[in-house]
């Protein structure tokens, strides 16, 4: 069991503050909730101040669902060391992480069935977690809306074609495994741009979304910079989850939205956030 490393910057570090603020629930129509598993969402990663009503929104597209498993696909924000290559998915070595409110347990057994049968791929190595808040941003609202269940996390920054069919082979894997499983994808729209270049980037990459596109040649063009397209590519190959995504909400600077604007004027660097969820086939 290791301890938390982001609390304060990202999340509060009083537990009282924190469990309250991951108790909030928001209420979406009957309409906009998933209604079987597996399942996934979108869950921005930024500090609570900037985004807990788009992950509150977020996770209430599962409020009603019984799962068994709770895999978050999060970005890597640096480069994986040479030692660690040909690896390119990193998993956590300890049994669990202590919040400052709660202690959350992790699939070790399936943890351990991975990294057997994906030896080249993925390899268990705790300091890209000490690096990497997205993880552990995310972990309080897994706690509140999938209290108890075991949470699997797998940290990327590959956006090689090869590497993603892996990726998408080893969430098939997952699947086959333990069919009720969520997948919280953790994300942001585009890489902190001039407001249009970002706009510009969050609108193009939602659109491939929404269609259930493919994103590699959009990235190699620079038309889109989220540093989740990993991710992105490896739920578009499942067959439970080929329809798409259905955003709800958008954010940036404090703006919040239903749909992206045609244009957005700051003079600030931004990134957009949304919340979505997977189109059920």
């Amino acid at each position: 069991m290791h301890t938390s490393e982001h609390h304060t910057i990202f999340y509060p570090s009083d537990p009282e503050e924190l469990a309250s603020q991951s108790a909030r629930r928001a209420f979406p129509d009957k309409d906009t909730k998933l209604t079987r598993l597996p399942a996934a969402i979108i869950a921005p990663h930024a500090s609570y101040a900037v985004v807990l009503d788009l992950l509150h929104q977020s996770f209430s597209a599962i409020t009603d669902l019984k799962p068994k498993l709770v895999v978050i696909l999060a970005p890597l924000h640096q480069e994986a060391l040479d030692i660690d290559k040909p690896h390119f998915l990193f998993v956590p070595t300890e049994e669990g992480i202590k919040l400052p409110h709660t202690e959350i347990m992790y699939a070790t057994e399936l943890r351990n069935t991975l990294l057997s049968l994906f030896s080249d791929a993925i390899k268990a190595e705790h300091s890209y977690f000490v690096e990497e808040p997205a993880v552990e941003l995310t972990l309080p609202l897994v706690d509140a809306y999938c209290k108890g269940v075991p949470v699997l996390p797998l940290l990327t920054n590959t956006c090689d074609a090869d590497q993603c069919r892996t990726y998408a082979a080893i969430v098939k894997k997952i699947v086959a495994l333990v069919p009720e499983t969520v997948f919280v994808l953790s994300a942001n729209l585009n890489a902190i741009l001039s407001a249009p270049l970002a706009t510009e980037h969050a609108k193009r990459l939602v659109s491939l979304l929404e269609k259930g596109e493919p994103l590699l040649e959009s990235v190699h063009s620079k038309q889109i910079s989220s540093c989740s397209i990993a991710a992105f590519e490896a739920l578009r190959h499942q067959s439970w989850g080929k329809n798409g995504w259905d955003f709800t909400r958008f954010c940036t600077e404090g703006n919040e939205s239903e749909k992206l604007p045609l244009e957005f004027i700051t003079k600030e660097r931004i990134v957009w956030h949304a919340s979505a969820k997977r189109k059920e086939v």
